[in-house]
């Protein structure tokens, strides 16, 4: 009983307390395609560039169904992108 606790707890203590959800990445898709909207509408020039990363973030969300590393990809995205605009 005691090692059924203790792995439990363990586990939780693991887990991420705010685990990213599909409604947020959903939101952070939009936000991303938004910022690059207004970055491309801006400068033309970095629209390839733009288009590179978008699809690096669609080749992780490919690659894997860990919504938080997707989420984490997106996030690192937009963070560029709101350095970038």
């Amino acid at each position: 009983m005691r090692r059924t606790i203790l792995a439990l707890s363990l586990l939780l203590a693991a887990t991420p307390a705010f685990a990213c959800t599909e409604d947020e990445l959903q939101q952070k898709s939009i936000s991303l395609a938004e910022l690059v909207k207004a970055i491309t509408t801006k400068d033309p020039a970095k629209a390839d560039a733009w288009r590179g990363k978008q699809i690096d973030v669609d080749r992780v969300a490919e690659r894997t169904t860990n919504i938080d590393e997707i989420c984490a990809a997106y996030d690192k995205a937009i963070a560029e992108a709101k350095a970038d605009k």
